[in-house]
């Protein structure tokens, strides 16, 4: 103690108050770099397939533009930055994209590649020679086949000088926009200038004597649907995907930024704020925090809902959305035993030998189904990401979309995947009449249902009042059936006299007893609808009372034979035989299906 106060007293006489609060928010962020120091998962893997799988065509695809933890700089820099730092002091590196052509980045390995590639006695190169190769260099920007010939000529030189001198670094080469450069088809589907890029850099890769050269190329894209798929399919050839920051990797680099910049207030505290933060990229974080340092506000769950949806909305467009519902079970009136079993779907989730992949929420148009599997997700604590509208969104680029879904849904703490009106987001797999892209986007979500690494993480809660139009092999991935009725009875009325008192509508017992013979028919929206109606009428006439609407105003009954088809279909794909009403309880299999058959013919006329 002693020690560590004279150390304090003599900074304290040498800077003042002022400098020495400084001189602690310095050591401060230096320990937190020290802390911060995790060394990317990707490097490993990197590590690994070249150096234990011998794999020298390696693809990097997924968080590409993001920060990572550089050991070398000790700081967050970019993947680029983080490659180079990483390889420096390995190989020669050279970096190629499609507009900029070949580069490099310090001059030592630009002198070490013209020496190997021009040096008649490999000591002194022609002053000539170095201009020819120079200019050549020059003249690949902006031409990626003549880029693409010399790399391929400068491999072949390291090949031929190793023969010399075993000793020499090899050539790395990171290719940036790799997907630009190599795009995806077949020879036949591809220009001319793509079909020779694409020949020269195979031909190029898949010789022997490249297959067992210590050379390594590195093609960075953000999608591997991207890439043509004779490089990922070569024998050389890696795929390595870098997953969106863990928890506790946006915990470690929000330690890091605010301990640079103190003055950030987060609502919830700054590890709340790094769980929240799950889908987002380090750079995200970055943007979120330097705007509140620079406004002087504090960062709220607001502000990270807003910037997930905007970031997931870039990148796979308007049919994914980040919810984190507001409303819970104690806003749910009725259900009962629905409730029941809903919470007991979520608890036996957290555990993988209980947890099932899917549950099938069914019933009729407007009943809540929505409303009530979002209540119990956000009580359980789960994320929940809604799809609508994939099929017309993305036919022609379901392989990009899925990739990306894919990749989002990892990085996502346990989360709840809902598809409302299930049975038109997904064509079946087994119709002839459904394109074949639709086919494969069923065939990737089915995948992804029965993919044991996602169980208990991922529960997927598809909604429809069409449960019998969903393909076989999607509802068998779905255990749990839940069929919700409209309400009845005494539920029925308490449902009503509930709403009605939480919209400040009063009304007597007598009144809701007659409201509720003339809307014997109302689903649970319909009533919403009505309470909006009142509230409207009440705003002109304040003596406006529920039943003088009514005489003016009813919910429309041109779909009440369809909803009556929809609660038929619900009843026949039920797990639990207490949810059914009583008229379909006594009621046989197949006089139910008879019904339903007859009932479908009528409204197909």
């Amino acid at each position: 103690m002693d020690r560590k106060f004279k150390k304090i007293k003599s900074l304290r006489s040498k800077t003042g108050k002022g400098n020495l609060r400084k001189a602690k928010l310095r050591k401060k962020a230096a320990t937190v770099k020290q802390k911060a120091g995790i060394r990317p998962v990707f490097l490993e893997s990197l590590s690994l397939a070249y150096g234990l799988r011998r794999k020298n065509v390696i693809v990097l695809t997924g968080d590409v533009q993001g920060l990572f933890w550089s050991q070398t700089s000790r700081d967050f820099l970019a993947l680029e930055q983080v490659l180079c730092a990483e390889l420096l002091n390995k190989f020669n590196i050279i970096r190629l994209d499609i507009a900029a052509g070949l580069g490099f980045y310090d001059q030592a390995t630009e002198d070490e590649v013209i020496r190997i590639c021009e040096s008649p006695d490999g000591h002194y190169t022609p002053a000539g020679r170095i201009r020819a190769l120079k200019k050549m260099i020059a003249d690949s920007k902006h031409n990626p086949l003549s880029a693409l010939v010399l790399l391929q000529g400068i491999g072949e030189a390291f090949h031929r000088i190793r023969q010399l001198e075993p000793d020499i670094k090899p050539l790395c080469v990171i290719v940036q926009f790799a997907g630009a450069l190599f795009s995806e088809g077949g020879f036949a589907r591809l220009s001319e200038l793509d079909r020779q890029c694409l020949i020269s850099f195979l031909s190029w890769v898949s010789s022997p004597w490249f297959r067992e050269s210590p050379e390594l190329l590195i093609l960075v894209n953000s999608l591997k649907t991207e890439i043509n798929a004779k490089i990922l399919a070569l024998p050389n050839t890696a795929h390595i995907e870098i997953d969106l920051p863990t928890s506790e990797e946006r915990r470690q680099y929000v330690e890091n930024f605010t301990a640079k910049h103190p003055g950030i207030v987060f609502a919830q505290g700054p590890k709340k704020f790094a769980e929240d933060t799950a889908g987002l990229a380090l750079h995200n974080l970055e943007d979120l925090m330097e705007v509140a340092a620079r406004k002087q506000e504090t960062l709220t769950r607001e502000h990270v809902v807003k910037e997930v949806n905007a970031i997931l909305q870039k990148q796979l467009g308007d049919i994914i959305r980040v919810k984190y519902p507001a409303h819970g079970s104690k806003d749910i009136v009725g259900y009962a035993e629905t409730g029941r079993i809903f919470t007991n779907i979520f608890e036996r989730c957290e555990d993988t030998e209980t947890a099932v992949a899917a549950i099938l929420v069914s019933g009729p148009n407007g009943s809540g189904k929505t409303f009530q599997l979002e209540a119990y997700a956000a009580e359980s604590g789960r994320v929940v990401i809604e799809l609508a509208g994939i099929r017309g969104s993305y036919f022609g680029e379901t392989d990009k979309f899925f990739e990306k879904l894919r990749w989002h849904i990892a990085t996502f703490g346990k989360i709840l995947i809902l598809v409302d009106e299930a049975h038109t987001a997904f064509g079946s797999v087994h119709s002839g009449q459904t394109h074949q892209t639709e086919q494969r986007l069923a065939g990737n979500i089915i995948k992804m249902m029965g993919d044991p690494r996602y169980l208990g993480k991922v529960l997927w809660g598809l909604m429809t009042s069409r449960p019998d139009e969903l393909d076989p092999d999607i509802k068998s991935r779905a255990p749990i059936q839940i069929p919700i009725f409209d309400l009845e009875g005494d539920e029925r009325k308490t449902f009503v006299r509930k709403m009605f008192k939480r919209k400040g509508i009063v009304v007597t017992e007598d009144e809701l007893e007659t409201a509720l013979q003339q809307t014997d028919y109302y689903s649970a929206r319909d009533y919403r609808n009505l309470t909006a109606e009142i509230k409207a009428q009440k705003k002109k006439d304040a003596t406006r009372t529920v039943l003088g609407v009514l005489q003016g105003w009813q919910a429309s009954k041109s779909i009440k034979r369809q909803r009556e088809f929809q609660e038929m279909i619900a009843a026949l794909h039920c797990s639990y035989p207490n949810l059914l009403p009583s008229r379909y309880r006594t009621e046989s299999e197949e006089a139910l299906l008879r019904r339903t058959e007859e009932l479908k013919m009528i409204l197909c006329q």
